[in-house]
């Protein structure tokens, strides 16, 4: 019987120390996830301290930080190349304004009605999506327009 009691003592204290192990893994677990957040945060400071810095002295930054400043600012205009690339492929210009995508050649955004500046189109990049006329000038309406693109008139 003796035998039966020790080996039970033997089973519970395994039990227990497993237990233990187990929560101690959890423990841990935990803890190395607010050390991971923690870290999220400091390259979150850092990135952010370095975009207020190149926005900030971007003309009369430190020698050390010229090439770095400068590959940015390269960067930033190939972006715009690239963007400026696909709206001519797509036959569209951004509104002034809004933002909003209208066809190139329009006079008048289809958004918001801003006047858009002046652009030379070539007639077969304009996409025309549905035949909607505007009913003060007669023009073609794009699907989705607020605005007639020619004349400004709130479409209806």
């Amino acid at each position: 019987m003796a035998f039966l009691d020790d080996f039970g003592k033997k089973i519970s204290q395994a039990g227990q120390n497993t237990l233990q192990k187990t929560k101690d893994m959890a423990d841990v677990a935990k803890i190395n996830s607010q050390i991971s957040d923690e870290e999220k945060r400091i390259n979150d400071t850092y990135f952010q301290i370095g975009k207020q810095y190149v926005e900030l002295h971007a003309s009369d930054c430190e020698e050390a930080f010229k090439g770095m400043v400068q590959a940015i600012a390269d960067a930033e205009n190939k972006i715009k190349e690239y963007k400026e690339q696909i709206q001519d492929i797509k036959g569209i210009a951004r509104c002034p304004k809004c933002g909003a995508e209208v066809a190139k050649g329009a006079l008048f955004c289809s958004a918001c009605g801003e006047k858009m500046p002046e652009q030379p189109v070539q007639e077969e990049t304009i996409a025309q999506v549905e035949e909607k006329k505007c009913s003060n000038c007669g023009a073609v309406i794009m699907e989705g327009a607020l605005f007639c693109a020619e004349c400004g008139t709130k479409v209806e």
